[in-house]
């Protein structure tokens, strides 16, 4: 009788040994792909290098400028502009009080330690993620993060909080997520135990507020961390109301409106500089479905893949997605397989809406799949996973699977 068992040389062998994630096939298409994105990204870097350095500061500032002067942040004839400095300011009134007193300083004072301390923060980012060092060059330089380190934009920052709160730091390529359930604390809890948890409330709340404080539909964080860890995520919000009325005094009601006004006016899908809503391809009930069903489902995420889900559907509902919006995907990224995970970066960087919301569909899709078929995940994760797993049959039911 044939052997149904597919030949060393057939067709099937062949195709099985390169998406095999442990034969030297597949380590030489991995390498391949990183190759050509290396390709792609030296062909793009160019026109990041002709943008104006820290332009997504200078916005801010100019804005803080003319509320400090008694004119109007909020300038509505600013969306003729698709590019410069003088593009609209979008970030919320409190922020113009704490920019006043340096938006009159020599900019290089303002801009140099800025830049610098985005490019910190971001190679921190990748060490977080389990990046290795020869690889944070490389992505750093992939076209999302070369736009927000070039432009200066806050998003650098926030990625750095929403990385702090969801992850910890593991082997190469190794994602460890970190535990966030609520701790327990009692009377019978030491008072220095009770004092390090409370602190490390106040700690990931604040982190939460960061991601969404200068971009309200980025608080899906502080939101999901309402189940987990619900007094973190009042302690944060609590810290955000603070600072929005503490800044009353000076900036008024009346300045909220305006910023609304400017929201809705940044929503135009006509308005080049606006991004790429998911809208673009699908028509807005559509995405407006997605976008419920998505923060919806984002509270049931529990366990490892949490802080890819949280990154997945904070994409999913904004309004708009910017190149630098899609830092945001590098978790799910990160967890699939290189092959895979390679290949949408690829896609990504070539900076096309459909090839961005393409990528976070698959990427979605893939996350999805992989706790029915772990050979989408990245072996290093499916390794991590049967150690862990392999510990907890050893221990007994007192170790549980995170």
């Amino acid at each position: 009788m044939a052997s149904t068992e597919a030949r060393p040389g057939s067709a099937a062998a062949v195709v099985r040994s390169v998406f095999s994630q442990s034969s030297p096939a597949n380590r030489q298409l991995t390498l391949g792909l990183a190759a050509f994105l290396v390709v792609i990204i030296v062909i793009s870097l160019p026109s990041f290098l002709a943008w104006s350095l820290g332009v997504d500061l200078e916005i801010p500032l100019r804005a803080a400028s003319r509320w400090s002067a008694g004119g109007q942040p909020y300038v509505a004839s600013s969306f003729t502009l698709i590019s410069g400095p003088d593009l609209p300011f979008l970030y919320p009134p409190w922020l113009l009080p704490l920019l006043a007193p340096i938006a009159g300083l020599p900019r290089i004072v303002v801009m140099a330690p800025w830049l610098i301390l985005e490019a910190a923060v971001a190679i921190w980012t990748c060490r977080r993620l389990a990046v290795p060092w020869p690889a944070v060059p490389l992505l750093l330089l992939w076209p999302p993060f070369t736009e927000g380190l070039i432009t200066g934009n806050v998003q650098v920052i926030q990625l750095a909080a929403f990385v702090a709160i969801f992850f910890v730091p593991g082997r190469s390529w190794e994602l460890r997520p970190r535990l966030l359930e609520e701790p327990d604390m009692c009377s019978a809890t030491p008072a220095r135990g009770r004092s390090r948890v409370l602190g490390r409330d106040v700690l990931d709340g604040l982190l939460a507020a960061g991601v969404g404080a200068f971009k309200y539909t980025q608080l899906l964080p502080l939101a999901w961390m309402l189940r987990p860890r619900p007094r973190a995520a009042i302690l944060g919000t609590v810290a955000l109301a603070a600072v929005v009325v503490a800044m009353l005094p000076f900036t008024g009601i009346g300045l909220y409106r305006d910023w609304l006004d400017q929201l809705a006016r940044a929503a135009d899908p006509n308005w080049a500089p606006a991004g790429g809503p998911l809208a673009f391809l699908v028509g807005r009930p559509v995405a407006t479905a997605a976008a419920v069903v998505a923060v919806a489902a984002m509270f049931f995420v529990r366990g490892r893949d949490a802080g890819a889900w949280v990154g997945i559907a904070l994409l999913v509902a904004a309004p708009s997605v910017h190149g630098y919006g899609m830092l945001f995907l590098l978790p799910t990224l990160l967890v699939l397989r290189h092959d895979l995970a390679i290949t949408l970066a690829i896609v990504i960087a070539r900076y096309t809406l459909l090839g961005w919301w393409v990528s976070i569909a698959v990427a979605a899709a893939a996350l999805a799949l992989s706790a029915r078929f772990p050979e989408l995940r990245a072996q290093v994760h499916r390794e991590s996973q049967t150690d862990r797993n392999a510990a907890s049959s050893a221990a007994g039911p007192a170790l549980v699977d995170r």
